[in-house]
């Protein structure tokens, strides 16, 4: 039974990240004129024009040097401030608004910062100054990450309005509906007082 739930919840990760891949950023062209393939057909790419595409064809660009994608970077503030107001409303059913695939954006920023670095190590002094604020930035995401884990597991069992669920990020949406769905078809299976034939 282990096994299963194991499964079903590594499923539900591989699928958070492909939705993270599907999501849609804006990127600016610089690269020479082309066309490309989606599944709504072929569209043509000009240099200089803003577009918006799926994260995984945005990311093939940006590597190849063709394209600079326009989402900002998460700061370490950033992550400092929502990790102090959360800890702050530990006890209350409020959460910070998270935007779309949060936790997956600063994993993946951390990861690429870090390819960049050394590749280009000059400056050893840069390179440890950024790793300690990457360091830094990692320890307070997983703080917010326990803090806000807690209020998700707090809420499990309750009635909750959708504003507040509008404020999860998208794996936590993701986690408390699995885990929702867990609770919800154990509890009807236990509470299941008619007679089995």
């Amino acid at each position: 039974m282990t096994g299963l739930l194991e499964l079903s919840l590594v499923l539900n990760t591989e699928l958070v990240q492909r939705e993270y891949e599907e999501e849609e950023v804006k990127i600016v062209y610089i690269g020479q004129n082309m066309k490309v393939f989606l599944e709504d057909g072929y569209i043509e790419l000009i240099k200089g024009s803003e577009y918006t595409l799926p994260r995984w064809l945005a990311k093939y660009l940006a590597e190849k040097g063709l394209a600079k994608i326009s989402e900002a970077p998460i700061e370490e503030n950033i992550v400092a401030r929502l990790q102090f107001n959360e800890s702050r409303s530990k006890g209350q059913l409020k959460f910070e608004k998270l935007q779309g695939y949060f936790y997956t954006r600063i994993k993946e920023q951390i990861i690429e910062t870090i390819k960049t670095l050394f590749k280009e190590i000059s400056d050893i002094s840069r390179v440890q100054q950024v790793l300690q604020s990457y360091s830094r930035m990692e320890s307070m995401t997983r703080e917010l990450y326990r803090t806000r884990l807690s209020k998700i597991l707090n809420i499990l069992t309750s009635e909750v309005s959708p504003e507040i669920l509008s404020n999860l990020s998208e794996e936590e949406k993701q986690l408390y509906h699995s885990l929702k769905t867990v609770i919800d078809t154990y509890n009807s299976r236990v509470f299941d007082f008619r007679e089995k034939r």
